[in-house]
């Protein structure tokens, strides 16, 4: 049987077959592309026992066209003779290169082509970087400088400046040392945060890099991919480059349409008390919290590119990490290629309270209850946090941005009372007065409201004040039987109060 090492140089043999005995042949197939079956080859050309040398194919003498393989294989002169069936047939030795232009020659027996080429080339990285400095200031020599291109010549001329038989072992008559049977390719798998594109030439020059190695660490084995730690350490820092850990994700990222990275976590909360243990300074609310042109807050991290969180002396490594555990805070998914709006959640606990003055409020420029809370009596609901308040503090004293003249980290309101009507109490259902069949004033039932200076003096109305209307006449008594019907939990839809 051949030798495997020696099998490679059958490969050249066929590689120049194919072209009628006319001069304007078909079109020859890129060396890249084309599919050679050498184990078939080295059993039928060796025979038992023998082996087949690789320089009687692979050498670099000139030769005429077909030379290396006319001592086994006859070539065509014309269409009935390329459609001769079988093994032996002519045009499954000139398909090996040439690509045919006439199919109505071609034989109808023509199997499939063989699978990938039959052999491929080991390189080890760190091998050779090992020899040097040189090594790698020639990796231009393989890799065209600033770029992705093939390289500028042929792989054994490049190899051969070493390796040759007055240099370094092994030398390129050595096939086998470098040349092995080709493995089982394997699948490239989905990578949620492969890099869509990338461009040497323009990294290179921005950075004004001469080695390869500023971006590829010398590696243990293989050359390993540079990591999203050394871009942002190198130059995507936020000052000489975009940040990495920034919200441009997209400007990298792209995933395949069937990848997804792990969900985000959402049962993790921030927690303001916390961090001000680890000496962070909450009250400088400016350093997380932005705002709208209108007064309107915005989310916390809005236009601040995920900082101060992705300091390094926070939460860099967690906008480094593949699986975070983090962004769930303010995303509802961390999936690096779509755009992750931020969303301010709700607290576990409520940390901040603000000190709201009902009386200085409805004194002065008179502003009705309306204005904030919205008309509860047609059911429209009420301006939500920031956005009722910057109606008039967009531009009047205090302004939104001063965030400790109107909130405090001390409870400012009561707990709700086992007693509270709030969750059966429906405002479009008392919109009316009875008695005078007008619209029913908020004053009327939240009688403290006009002298209100402080949350802690708002109180929910009284029993007392319902009596006006439950008395047993204009509507069912507040002192009867019917507790059910204001206290506890809503009734279910449709059921009758």
């Amino acid at each position: 049987m051949v030798s495997r090492g020696c099998v490679a140089a059958l490969a050249v043999a066929l590689l120049v077959v194919g072209s009628l005995a006319h001069a304007a042949g078909p079109p020859v197939i890129g060396a890249t592309n084309r599919r050679f079956d050498h184990d078939r080859h080295a059993a039928s050309a060796g025979g038992a026992g023998k082996t087949v040398p690789c320089a009687g194919c692979h050498d670099d003498k000139p030769k005429a066209e077909h030379a290396r393989c006319s001592s086994c294989h006859v070539f065509p002169s014309s269409c009935s003779v390329m459609q001769t069936p079988g093994v032996a047939a002519p045009a499954r030795v000139c398909r090996t290169c040439h690509t045919p232009t006439r199919p109505e020659c071609l034989p109808r027996d023509m199997p499939p082509l063989p699978a990938a080429g039959s052999f491929s080339a080991r390189f080890t990285h760190a091998k050779h970087l090992a020899t040097g400095a040189s090594i790698e200031r020639d990796c231009a020599l393989c890799h065209r400088t600033q770029g992705a291109a093939p390289p500028t010549q042929k792989p054994h001329v490049l190899c051969s400046g070493c390796h040759n038989p007055n240099g370094v072992k092994p030398s390129m008559a050595d096939c086998a040392s470098c040349h092995g049977a080709r493995a089982k390719p394997t699948p490239p798998t989905d990578d949620p945060f492969r890099l869509s594109t990338f461009d040497h030439r323009s990294h290179a020059n921005a950075a004004k890099l001469t080695s390869c190695l500023s971006c590829h660490d010398k590696p243990a084995g293989d050359l390993p991919k540079p990591s999203m730690l050394g871009c942002q350490t190198r130059c995507h820092d936020g000052k000489k480059a975009f940040s990495a850990t920034g919200t441009r994700c997209t400007s990298c990222h792209k995933a395949a349409p069937s990848s997804a990275p792990a969900p985000a976590r959402s049962e993790l909360g921030f927690s303001h008390a916390e961090h001000r243990k680890r000496n962070v300074k909450i009250d400088d609310c400016a350093a997380c919290h932005a705002t709208d042109s209108d007064g309107v807050l915005a989310a916390p991290g809005t236009r601040k590119d995920h900082l101060p969180c992705a300091n390094p002396s926070c939460h860099q490594t967690e906008y480094l990490a593949r699986a975070p555990k983090i962004c769930g805070v303010c995303h509802d998914a961390a999936a690096p290629w779509a755009k992750a709006v931020s969303r301010p959640g709700k607290p576990a606990v409520v940390e901040w309270f603000q000190a709201m003055n009902h009386a200085s409020h409805l004194t002065g420029k008179p502003a009705t209850c309306e204005s904030c809370h919205g008309d509860k009596r047609t059911g429209a609901p009420r301006p939500r946090d920031h956005r009722a308040c910057s109606i008039c503090h967009a531009r009047q004293a205090p302004v939104m941005t001063d965030c400790a003249a109107c909130h405090t980290g001390a409870r400012a309101s009561r707990p709700p009372s086992e007693w509270s009507v709030a969750a059966a109490f429906e405002h479009t259902k008392h919109a009316v007065d009875p008695r005078s069949r007008r619209p029913t004033a908020c004053t009327e039932c939240h009688s403290q409201i006009a002298s209100a200076k402080a949350m802690t003096s708002v109180t929910p109305p009284r029993m007392a004040d319902c009596d006006g209307c439950h008395d047993g006449k204009t509507a069912f008594k507040s002192t009867g039987f019917g507790c059910a019907r204001c206290h506890g939990p809503r009734p279910a839809a449709g059921s009758a109060r």
